[in-house]
């Protein structure tokens, strides 16, 4: 028996080959895209115009006091008086907080008992071993009388150094304000507790003179060269963002200090022109140092500046085709360079994205 077949259909077909086909559609697609697609460079204009431009260098710092005490005690000892809290306003000189005395005045009794009792003994050495006025370098001193007269000798410069300390432990048990200010911080210390050699480091009271402050810039080293005492400087805070705080340089720091990143900056202190109760020890910001400024002077966005062959150039724009000018500039801000000729006022300056050939 003969078995019968047929031909496929145009629509058998299709349905068999659709991803095929729509493979197929999408390529011949971007293929026309790609062929009618306008190579043209892509432009910009800028027209040149007058204004006032300032060069400025960027540093980020924080407000600081230019005048500050940390304040501790050194002996381990009950603190039985804090004087001050944080926000108080001490006088130099001022009193702040004190430890328990009795016991640090009992050791310098103590103290001045042992020194009594060495001396005597140091005189008693001396009537024994030096009856004929005879003194330490003396020949006729044998090898041990020497050295049980050093001994005593040693014995009562120690007795004499145990004093000084236990004196000078005694009148640091009172801590003392050595300048005017506000109290920024207390350490936590608590009048009753009991300070042990292990946290005597951490227990700190800080006063700051408020009405000294003063920005600290970290200044890159590429921008260091341009910087000066009494320069102006703007400085911006981050709790201010619509104020702007005008300073003077006051001091350049002499030494750099390494960032994580391997570069160098260098500390700048500026000081403020006004002084502001607002201001606070920690806040920080950024200054603007003035390098240059410039008085109504042409100017052009900084991007359509270009170099070319070691020249700096603009592009205008002539009968349809970009025209190349060389051009002397000046200072330059983040947006704007100033131009000192090559170019006019009101001029059209372009700026081609996909690059064009240009005539000189």
């Amino acid at each position: 028996m003969t078995k019968l077949t047929t031909k496929p259909s145009l629509i058998n077909f299709l349905r068999k080959n659709r991803i095929f086909l729509g493979v197929l559609v999408i390529g011949i697609l971007f293929l026309g895209y790609f062929l009618t697609k306008d190579n043209t460079p892509e432009m910009r204009t800028a027209t040149v115009t007058r204004q006032n431009l300032t060069e400025a260098i960027n540093a980020s710092g924080e407000l600081q006091a230019k005048t500050s005490a940390e304040l501790r005690f050194t002996t381990p000892s009950r603190v039985t008086w804090i004087g001050v809290d944080k926000g108080d306003v001490v006088k130099k000189w001022q009193s702040v907080a004190s430890l328990d005395r009795r016991t640090l005045e009992k050791n310098l009794r103590k103290k001045l008992l042992d020194y009594q009792t060495t001396r005597w003994d140091f005189e008693q050495t001396q009537d024994n071993y030096d009856v004929e006025g005879r003194k330490l370098d003396d020949a006729l001193l044998t090898e041990a009388e020497r050295r049980i007269l050093e001994k005593s000798q040693f014995g009562l410069d120690k007795s004499v150094l145990d004093v000084e300390i236990a004196n000078l432990a005694a009148e640091d048990s009172v801590l003392v304000s050595p300048i005017g200010g506000t109290v920024v911080s207390i350490g936590g210390l608590v009048a009753g507790e009991n300070l042990t050699a292990a946290n005597l480091a951490t227990k700190v009271i800080k006063i700051a003179d408020l009405s000294s402050m003063q920005f600290v810039a970290q200044v890159d080293e590429v921008d260091y060269g341009k910087i000066h005492l009494g320069q102006k400087v703007s400085v911006m805070l981050d709790a201010f963002p619509n104020e702007t705080f005008e300073g003077t340089v006051s001091y350049i720091n002499k030494e750099g200090f390494k960032t994580l990143s391997g570069g160098v900056t260098i500390p700048i202190e500026i000081t403020l022109s006004k002084e502001d109760e607002r201001l606070v020890v920690g806040l920080s910001g950024e200054a603007d140092f003035i390098v240059a400024e410039r008085q109504n002077v042409l100017t052009v966005p900084r991007e359509f500046i270009k170099t070319v062959e070691g020249k700096e150039v603009v592009y205008i724009l002539e009968d349809g085709k970009p025209i190349m000018k060389q051009v002397q500039t000046g200072i330059a801000t983040i947006s704007q360079t100033e131009i000192i000729s090559g170019i006019e006022e009101n001029q059209q300056i372009i700026l081609q994205k996909n690059g064009a050939d240009a005539k000189k």
